[in-house]
Order: structure tokens, then sequence, then C-alpha cells
């Protein structure tokens, strides 16, 4: 659905900026096209597609997991503790995000090529304050709904191991992505994220750690750049990171809270 939706919403900003290069008689070339897309009409399409999604997931999503089922705890699962371990989890796994991209700028240097080059074309235009809006509000708030909200509760209906329910949800947020690095690294934040979900069974908390992720991908990695931040103190930072993710997640793991109202109970909570 999302990914029909978001098709629908981006059609009409394709042929507009094809329509333009039929206009000033340049020859077609797909990375032109895409950055007189991404200039003029990216931005407009990709927020009409957030819109168009969460007037149908949010009262999709309150209507099935919600309404039906107000069994979490939110006060608890939305309590100090995990929400410093969300957000430290996040932090930790971009870091080591960060460095497996340095790794792979130097085994696959053609591939990361592409992929700097898909991002460069793909930049959002200079309007920095709807730039912001989309990637740290209306995106994260969208495909958390989406996967960890209702893919993920309609597959804990079917009661299969929740260990395939974070592949298959992971796996969707990956393909999303439709280009192989962002879709791995992807894939794995989804899992992440996936698992936040499953432990503290609040789409709210993977919003807010979705939202904590996009800001260092988006400003903290800009911020890096400017500072002059080399590769090898990338590789320092992702190694740490590794090792407070692993702490982190195991402490999550460690965590035997219910954190729904009375006693444990079965699937699909909020």
């Amino acid at each position: 659905i999302v990914m029909a939706v978001q098709t629908a919403a981006t059609t009409p900003g394709v042929i507009l900026a094809m329509l333009e290069m039929d206009k000033q008689e340049m020859p077609f070339d797909l990375s032109s096209m895409m950055e007189i897309f991404n200039e003029k009409y990216a931005i407009g399409c990709y927020i009409a597609y957030c819109m168009i999604c969460l007037a149908v997931f949010i009262p999709w999503y309150y209507k099935q997991f919600v309404k039906k089922n107000p069994d979490v705890a939110y006060k608890k699962a939305l309590g100090i503790k995990p929400v410093i371990l969300a957000v430290s989890v996040l932090v930790s796994f971009y870091f080591v995000i960060s460095g497996v991209l340095v790794i792979a700028d130097k085994v696959i240097p053609s591939v990361m090529e592409n992929y700097y080059e898909l991002m460069r074309v793909s930049s959002l235009g200079t309007n920095m304050l709807i730039t912001v809006i989309y990637g740290y509000l209306l995106a994260p708030v969208t495909e958390e709904l989406c996967f960890r909200g209702l893919m993920f509760g309609m597959l804990e209906r079917s009661n299969i191991h929740y260990m395939l329910i974070l592949f298959i949800q992971g796996l969707m947020f990956g393909i999303m992505h439709m280009n192989l690095v962002q879709g791995v690294y992807a894939f794995l934040l989804g899992v992440v994220l996936g698992y936040l979900r499953y432990k503290y069974k609040t789409v709210i908390l993977t919003i807010g750690a979705h939202i904590i992720f996009n800001f260092f991908g988006m400003s903290v990695e800009l911020f890096m750049e400017n500072r002059g931040i080399t590769a090898t103190q990338k590789l320092i930072l992702a190694a740490i990171g590794m090792v407070l993710a692993v702490v982190l997640i195991a402490v999550v793991a460690k965590d035997k809270s219910s954190y729904l109202k009375g006693s444990e109970r079965t699937p699909a909570n909020a």
C-alpha cells in the first residue's frame, strides 16, 4: 500500500519534470530529470504521500490496534527507562551504520559511488524547513505506523514467531527504500525498531526513536562533515557504538517487565 501511494503521489511530479525538460528542449537524461524533480516537485509529492498515508493509517491503526486492544501500560512503556534505552540504542546504531558505510567505501567503491550519486540527485530541494518537517516528522511517523504499527500488529495476530515478524517487517522496510545500500541498513534499522516495538508494545516509542535516527542521519552527519571528522574517527565511533548497541540491546532483552495492563496477554497491542 505504501509503495502504491508513494508511486501515485510522485508520478505527477515526474511528469511535470519531464514536461519541463521538453519545454527547455533538453535531451532526456534520467539524472537531469531527477534533479529537476527533486529541486521543484519532490518535497511536495513526498508530503502529499505522507498525508495520504497518515489519513488512512491513523484511523486504521487506532481502530484495529488501540481501540480494540487498550491493554498497553503507556505510562510504563513510555517511562524514563524505555525512552532512554530506545534513544540510546538508535544513537549507537547510527554510529555503527556510519562506520559500515566507511568500510563499504573501501570494499565496494563502485556501489557506493552509485549510492552517493543517488542520494545527491534525491535531495529534497533547498527549503530546509519543509525538508526538516518531512524528514524529522512526517516520514518517521508514516513509516512507523505502517511497518511497526499495522504490519507488525497483523503479523503478531497471525501467531507466528516474533523473530520471523522482525525479519518480515524489516525486509519490507528495506525493500521500500528501493536501493541496495540504503535498503540493507534500512532492513537492519527495521529489525532494531521492530524489537523495541516487540518489547515495549507501543509504536509511539519507535516513532520517537526513528525521529532521533533521522536527526542524526541528516544533521549530525552534516556536522561531522563540517568538522572534518575523518574515516578513522568514524570507525572508532562505530566500534564504540557497536559495543554500546550490544550492551543496550542486552539490557532491553533482559527486561522481564510486562508493558501490558494486568497480566501478560496475547498479541496486538498499540
